[in-house]
């Protein structure tokens, strides 16, 4: 016997469904704003690896100088043997895991700053634009670590993700469409 629950969603998932536009009325706010250009989006995203290395190096001195992790950029291969014997190309366990942690620091960094300043990094904020989800309010916190890890997405095929601003009507690149987000230019507060 089928539980009236699982009926139910069963039902749902065969009927047929309409578009319903209640979910995305924070949309119709967005007409009209004005698009973040090319230039500042790539000048923002230059200030921020900066920032972000700035982060890292210091980050990977404290880690470094406690024995902890070693922050090198080596991905296995080590000076002391050829890589055709294969001894330096093993990976255990916690190698990974540190390659793992150190792709996890930016994806973290972008995403938690993003999701603390409602749309802002520290390249945002100097070049005045911001990141607006399309369809809430307000940037989640899924919709930042999202968006912060379609750089990643958008960085494959040698950067096409970034030139498919050029493409795109609403100038989104691939990390943009992920996260369902824009870019928008903030106008100046005249007092």
């Amino acid at each position: 016997m089928i539980p009236k629950q699982t009926q139910n969603f069963m039902k749902n998932i065969f009927t047929t469904h309409y578009y319903d536009n209640s979910k995305i009325k924070h949309s119709n706010q967005l007409e009209g704003l004005e698009l973040a250009g090319f230039v500042r989006r790539f000048f923002a995203l230059v200030i921020d690896l900066i920032a972000l290395v700035l982060i890292l190096f210091a980050f990977g001195t404290i880690l470094n100088y406690f024995g902890l992790i070693d922050f090198s950029l080596s991905v296995g291969v080590t000076n002391a043997d050829s890589p055709v014997d294969g001894k330096g190309l093993e990976y255990h366990a916690p190698e990974i895991l540190t390659t793992i942690f150190k792709l996890s620091i930016p994806v973290l960094y972008l995403g938690l700053i993003t999701f603390f300043t409602n749309g802002y990094t520290i390249g945002k904020r100097i070049l005045r634009i911001r990141i607006l989800a399309t369809n809430h309010e307000h940037l989640t916190l899924w919709h930042s670590i999202e968006r912060s890890l379609g750089y990643y997405a958008s960085s494959l095929e040698f950067g096409f993700g970034f030139l498919q601003y050029f493409i795109d009507y609403n100038r989104r690149t691939v990390h943009d469409r992920i996260a369902e987000t824009i870019v928008i230019k903030v106008k100046k507060i005249i007092k």
